[in-house]
């Protein structure tokens, strides 16, 4: 049961997979697959301006989906009307009661 607290939603875009000379590459250009994934809890991680030439903003969040959220580094997740990166491979993370049990993923956007 996830706690009460974890009442967002995250849509996952699964993008499909092209050969590419026999190497398999996720096709980026191509429309994805969008599932909507319920009971998330989300902390922002701050946000980031670099200014070497050019002026971008890094922001992210951390997220804590269901244990059995499927989502993986290749795909890409729209929170808040915006597109962001999975940034790394998400993790399960136990708990001892099962009761906050989550799959936990960063989420990252450069912005300019």
């Amino acid at each position: 049961m996830r706690p009460s607290f974890a009442r967002e939603t995250i849509t996952r875009l699964r993008y499909p997979l092209v050969d590419d000379h026999g190497t398999p590459r996720v096709d980026y250009d191509s429309p994805p697959a969008e599932d909507p994934i319920d009971r998330c809890w989300l902390e922002p991680t701050g946000s980031q301006e670099v200014g070497d030439g050019r002026t971008a903003v890094l922001t992210g969040y951390t997220v804590d989906a269901p244990w059995e959220a499927d989502i993986t580094a290749a795909d890409r997740v729209r929170y808040g009307g915006v597109l962001f990166d999975v940034d790394g491979q998400p993790l399960k993370v136990p708990s001892p009661t099962g009761a906050l049990r989550s799959t936990r993923l960063a989420l990252r956007v450069w912005e300019g």
